[in-house]
């Protein structure tokens, strides 16, 4: 149905998220080697007495540095307190998604790492670039009504989210376009009978054949539940997959060229 808080939809860029965001914790310490040492130690030279007999210099983290651990649930946990305060709470289906509802109109954010997707109305997306600005400084914000958005392609037409999936799939099939049969339905009758004597793939074939699955998982979850079931099974054996599992691959792969537009 129509949500009539929905109509326009933006993406929100905040940057330097992560040195904005405090460390917490027991202390983080790195180490710099002596090129970057030096370097620091010709800006300021008043470090000079902290440097080891070796050249190096030892450094806590006030800050959750990009490639620590901790950096990017601490900085969800910074991200979703501000949100919180604005009248954002989570999605009890998905943590990453917070929504607000207002006089019947639904409002929702989606999060991936520093970049947000906005679907609201005009007046809460200026709320929301208002809000942001004052708290991080450095933000992007991109207001459309349409945006591409981790593979998605989604439009928001008469208070709806139309979610296009079609450049994903070209892209995945232009990967693996070798020869490739077209096929009328996702698997037949023999999806789950596994051929003990199949030949094994070799290491180089079993990760493209990972990589495969992983990214069907990913669309049958947001567009393409059609393949759900053979997509479910060929899950299981990416760490031993075979020949045969490979033409089962190939099938569903068959199948989505004859259908992706659908």
């Amino acid at each position: 149905t129509a949500n009539k808080g929905m109509k326009r939809i933006a993406k929100i860029d905040v940057k330097g998220a992560f040195i904005q965001t405090e460390m917490e914790g027991p202390p983080v310490y790195v180490v710099c080697d002596k090129k970057l040492t030096k370097l620091i130690v010709d800006v300021l030279p008043g470090i000079k007495k902290y440097v080891t007999n070796e050249g190096t210099l030892y450094c806590r983290l006030l800050k959750a540095l990009y490639g620590c651990v901790q950096a990017s649930k601490l900085w969800y946990n910074k991200l979703t307190k501000f949100l919180h305060a604005l009248g954002y709470e989570q999605s009890p289906t998905d943590p990453c998604i917070m929504r607000k509802i207002v006089d019947g109109s639904v409002y929702l954010l989606v999060i991936y790492v520093d970049d947000i997707l906005v679907l609201a109305n005009e007046e809460e997306m200026e709320r929301i670039k208002q809000a942001f600005i004052d708290e991080f400084q450095w933000i992007t914000m991109d207001v459309s009504d349409s945006h591409s958005y981790l593979g998605m392609h989604i439009v928001m037409k008469d208070g709806c989210a139309i979610i296009d999936m079609q450049n994903f799939i070209d892209k995945l099939l232009e990967e693996h376009s070798e020869e490739l049969r077209e096929f009328a339905t996702p698997t037949d009758k023999n999806i789950f009978v596994v051929d003990e004597k199949a030949k094994v793939l070799v290491e180089a074939e079993r990760k493209v054949f990972h990589t495969a699955v992983a990214k069907l998982l990913y669309l049958t979850k947001r567009a393409r539940p059609d393949i759900m079931t053979p997509i479910s099974f060929l899950c299981t054996r990416v760490t031993k997959a075979t020949e045969q599992d490979r033409i089962k691959l190939r099938r569903v792969l068959g199948f989505l060229k004859k259908t992706r537009n659908w």
